[in-house]
């Protein structure tokens, strides 16, 4: 057992390859450790308590210690995977989890599988190759949520960008705080939040210029402004053209192209 600090610990308890080319169902068992389990090839289908799983090539999934898990499902394809058990008393990252980049897991699963069949490796050894594997999956688990998280941003900002939406109101929405969203969003799209809004407000209004027969009045208050004033002040300062003038020179060009 590696003992983390004065409250967490990890130990290896055992690691293996399944393999079968006939079809093949999951055991029903309670186990008194954690097991994790990597597809390698076809698809496996596994019950824990009340939730059933589909896993398929590159999947895995992390089953509690303690709770009842066995397969719903036969298996009728050739089906390989890791499986790995260990105990901690760490929060689990994830459940379920697709790894598109899975060379690294793969990887520290062939190694931790060599020093457990090797003679020679200590526990502590074994303990602490395990350690990097389980830190392995939750750093990918938490870069794949917050690449999730990224993109329902966007998307929250496309569906809102006449609606006056800032960074503060999508951060009170998804209930971060706006520094944090800033960050998560330049880090995952090479571009700032801010920038971000501007673009798509601005997308927003030319195309309520040029697909709505609504006044300019009307379209100002549509995308938030207080005033029309503020819409012609703010669209002329990005597109260099007042709106009348952006809807009369490209309306009947946009229209002649449909």
């Amino acid at each position: 057992m590696l003992k983390i600090d004065d409250t967490n610990y990890f130990s290896f308890e055992s690691i293996g390859e399944f393999s079968s080319d006939n079809e093949w169902i999951h055991p029903d068992r309670v186990l008194d450790s954690y097991e994790l389990i990597f597809i390698t090839k076809g698809e496996v289908f596994i019950r824990e308590e009340d939730e059933n799983y589909e896993l398929y090539k590159n999947e895995c999934i992390l089953l509690e210690s303690g709770k009842r898990h066995f397969g719903y499902k036969v298996s009728k394809n050739p089906t390989s995977f890791y499986w790995f058990h260990f105990k901690t008393d760490f929060k689990m990252p994830f459940k379920v989890y697709k790894d598109d980049e899975y060379y690294d897991v793969k990887y520290l699963l062939k190694k931790l599988l060599h020093m457990s069949k090797t003679p020679g490796y200590s526990s502590s050894a074994k303990d602490s190759a395990a350690l990097l594997l389980f830190y392995e999956l939750s750093q990918i688990a938490a870069a794949t949520k917050a690449s999730a998280l990224a993109n329902k941003i966007g998307e929250y900002i496309r569906i809102h960008a006449d609606k006056g939406i800032t960074v503060e109101t999508a951060a009170r929405h998804f209930g971060y705080n706006a520094d944090y969203i800033s960050k998560l969003f330049k880090m995952n799209f090479g571009m700032g939040i801010k920038k971000y809004i501007l673009s798509e407000r601005i997308k927003k209004a030319r195309d309520l210029l040029l697909n709505t027969e609504l006044s300019i009045k009307e379209i100002s208050a549509q995308m938030g402004f207080s005033d029309a004033n503020h819409f012609i002040k703010f669209f002329m300062y990005h597109e260099e053209i007042s709106p009348m003038k952006f809807r009369n020179r490209y309306f009947n060009t946009h229209m002649n192209n449909q």
